[in-house]
């Protein structure tokens, strides 16, 4: 009864959002608009979004988490058959991690064999929702640019870790941690070509578990840092003060009820307070000798404050950090093709490819030597 309630509850909250998106942006006069107001695409997804997090059970918005990586995977031909398995293969670490490799190769290759670089993925969702494979076709796109631009086999994995409240922090940061120290102390990749990765909050488990092993190396028996961390819209910070949550928050696609509700579930009965550097990297002073970071975010995202200060305290403790700040784009648009504006997911995969391997692509190289 409660969640055929909700569903009706949903379904009239669209009812009234996505007529009133519409309205709003055809009726708006262009002298109160924003010099570049959202276009219609990104209005509708912003109310879709908002309203599916705010109204429906956890176990359905899951389940509508999923079904975006499944219809996506089938538009593309790769939800089943031989081309999924040529791109992508279960990856079990025990009790411990779970995960699929994503390469080009992945039905016969091992992991990081004859790979120019390995990504260790983290997704998003809040640690409440979301899945490793949502991203599939993106993680495919990436490899072929790549491929094309600089001659580079990689490989990704990405990582299925326990969700909230079910498997509250530190749980997921472990599991992150576990998988990278497989990667480099059982399967021998050499940590210069590793990469940690993650949007959203998988961003700020990728810099927890880098800070981690930088700052608590004892605990992971001296295991090296990762060469590179990659940052996808990350939430750095688990408090929603920052001037662009308001100012930004009717652009955005982030709902201040969702956010609470996976702050809520993620530390349940961990006695943590969302401001500590175990939760918000936002706030550790210890970022000292992480290494180079690249980091992107759209200009209408609610996290751009508080992401543009990481970036500033990180650059003031020695850390090289390159930021990319696409305007007129929203949360995780580098990931979500459909809603990026003028080329940004395209422009990002770019630079990637540069902050990955190099200005000089290994083709270029090779031709000279």
């Amino acid at each position: 009864m409660d969640t055929l309630f909700a569903i009706s509850n949903c379904f009239f909250q669209l009812c009234y959002r996505i007529p009133f998106a519409f309205i709003l942006y055809f009726s708006t006069p262009a002298s109160e608009q924003k010099q570049n107001p959202l276009n219609l695409k990104q209005r509708l997804a912003a109310s879709y979004i908002k309203t599916i997090v705010e109204t429906l059970p956890l176990w359905l918005i899951r389940s509508i988490f999923d079904l975006t990586g499944v219809i996506e995977q089938l538009a593309n031909g790769m939800y089943d058959g031989e081309e999924r398995d040529k791109w992508c293969r279960r990856l079990k670490g025990g009790d411990k991690w779970d995960g699929y490799l994503i390469a080009e190769n992945a039905e016969t290759d091992d992991v990081g064999e004859n790979a120019d670089m390995v990504i260790l993925y983290v997704h998003g969702g809040g640690l409440n929702a979301g899945g490793a494979l949502i991203s599939l076709v993106v993680f495919v796109k990436w490899i072929e640019a790549w491929k094309l631009s600089h001659g580079a086999n990689t490989h990704i994995v990405s990582l299925e870790y326990g969700l909230s409240p079910e498997h509250p922090f530190p749980s997921a940061r472990d599991s992150l941690l576990e998988c990278y120290q497989w990667l480099v102390n059982e399967k021998g990749i050499n940590p210069s070509k590793l990469t940690i990765a993650g949007d959203s909050v998988g961003g700020n488990l990728a810099t927890l578990a880098a800070l981690e092993l930088l700052n608590n190396p004892i605990a992971y028996n001296n295991t090296p840092l990762p060469s590179r961390l990659l940052l996808i819209s990350p939430c750095v910070s688990a408090l929603t003060t920052s001037r662009t949550f308001e100012t930004n928050y009717d652009n955005d696609c982030i709902s201040m009820g969702w956010f609470d509700l996976c702050l809520t579930n993620s530390l349940l009965n961990s006695n943590l307070d969302p401001a500590c550097p175990q939760v918000s990297p936002l706030f550790d002073c210890r970022l000292r000798g992480l290494p180079k970071v690249w980091v992107c975010v759209g200009g209408y995202e609610v996290f751009l404050e508080d992401i543009m200060s990481f970036v500033r305290n990180a650059k003031n403790q020695g850390v090289s950090v390159e930021l990319v700040v696409e305007q007129d784009n929203m949360h995780n648009y580098a990931i979500l093709f459909p809603l990026s504006r003028h080329g940004g997911a395209q422009k990002a995969i770019k630079y990637m490819s540069r902050f990955l391997f190099g200005e000089k692509s290994v083709i270029d190289q090779k031709l000279k030597d």
